[in-house]
């Protein structure tokens, strides 16, 4: 049934599809140039708030002095009372490394 109708429609003659072509190619070529200026301009914020992030992490150890760092909260925390909220002490909770470098 399908064979049937494809076969009654006429061809679209090669000279009027090219413009129709063309265009489809031109709007798909807009659309990824938009989407890679819109990866671009995130990237780029992102990577000025990771260097906004690094100084200030820079600036929290220069200003502990030589040698130290600067005491997070869960160091406060363990000097003022020694123990972290829920009853676990400083020994007991896992500290995550920093991967920034």
């Amino acid at each position: 049934m399908i064979a049937i109708t494809l076969a009654e429609l006429p061809a679209l003659p090669l000279h009027t599809a090219g413009k129709y072509v063309a265009g489809a190619y031109i709007v798909l070529f807009a659309l990824v140039l938009v989407y890679v200026a819109i990866m671009a301009i995130r990237l780029s914020r992102i990577e000025r708030e990771l260097g906004e992030l690094l100084a200030c992490a820079r600036e929290g150890e220069l200003s502990a002095g030589p040698g130290e760092l600067s005491a997070g909260p869960s160091e406060r925390t363990a000097a003022a009372g020694g123990t972290q909220p829920g009853g676990l002490g400083q020994d007991d909770v896992a500290q995550p490394e920093s991967t920034l470098a």
